[in-house]
């Protein structure tokens, strides 16, 4: 199994809350690779890695379901809209600092995020163990009932 069949494999088999947390994962990512870049003036490098960022930042914006608590949903709207926003204003200025103000959010996001999944699912998860997109995964429910055609999910339910 190469790492393509690995990534595939954890996608496939991710709860909805860890796919938004590998979502994450992959914004953060990104934007510091850019950030390295950018200052490093590898400006080239820096425009890619801030597009695949963005990119992921869109589809957080775009899994938030407002039936679901639309005041918080509203918020968190916001908050990412704000990431998305300072991200494209590094990549037009090639400014480094506009990255570490989504990076502050991006990450504040993560470890709530960590925090709300330990909360809501005590009983599966080990109180010594850190939450992150290596934890075993679990198929969700809508790929072991594969008679039933695949709708969109929201990160929050």
């Amino acid at each position: 199994m190469n790492g393509k069949d690995y990534l595939e494999n954890q996608v496939l088999t991710a709860q909805p809350h860890q796919l938004h947390l590998m979502v994450v994962d992959g914004a953060l990512r990104f934007a510091r690779k850019a950030a390295q870049a950018i200052e490093n003036n590898q400006f080239e490098e820096g425009h890619f890695a801030l597009d695949k960022s963005r990119d992921l930042v869109a589809e957080l914006i775009g899994g938030l379901d407002p039936a679901q608590q639309p005041e918080m949903i509203e918020q968190l709207k916001a908050l990412f809209v704000f990431v998305y926003e300072n991200l494209n204003y590094a990549d037009v200025k090639q400014e480094a600092s506009y990255i570490h103000d989504a990076l502050k959010i991006l990450e504040i996001h993560r470890e709530s995020w960590c925090e709300l999944i330990q909360t809501l699912q005590p009983a599966t998860i080990d109180e010594n163990k850190t939450v992150h997109s290596h934890d075993p995964l679990k198929r969700p429910h809508h790929i072991e009932h594969s008679d039933k055609t695949h709708q969109s999910r929201s990160w929050l339910t």
